[in-house]
């Protein structure tokens, strides 16, 4: 195993045991239903605090929030067409000339 994938698998298997040690002990104390129910939203605010890190993290990367989860797609980047029928620059699925067959122009 690499080096530097133990202390992710570690910091998971303490997440795990923790979340699973809360649960156990809110189940015994508040009962079951209480229980289950406190243990779902301390899961859900743990997944919201997790990707509120990763945002952060991505961030002093470059990826501002307006580019968080777009992949390569670039900052106001269009494709544009070109009818194959008429050579003519297509806007949309078809072109003037009621063809359909179109090649992106880089």
């Amino acid at each position: 195993m690499d080096s530097s994938l133990k202390p992710v698998l570690k910091r998971q298997a303490i997440f795990v045991g923790a979340s699973l040690g809360a649960g156990l002990l809110l189940t015994y104390y508040f009962g079951f239903l209480v229980g289950m129910t406190a243990n779902i939203a301390i899961f859900m605010a743990a997944m919201f605090f997790i990707r509120w890190r990763q945002q952060k993290a991505l961030r002093s990367f470059g990826f501002g929030s307006q580019t968080t989860g777009r992949g390569y797609e670039g900052e106001g980047v269009k494709i544009k067409y070109v009818c194959l029928s008429c050579g003519a620059e297509v806007k949309g699925s078809r072109c003037a000339c009621g063809s359909k067959m179109r090649r992106p122009l880089f």
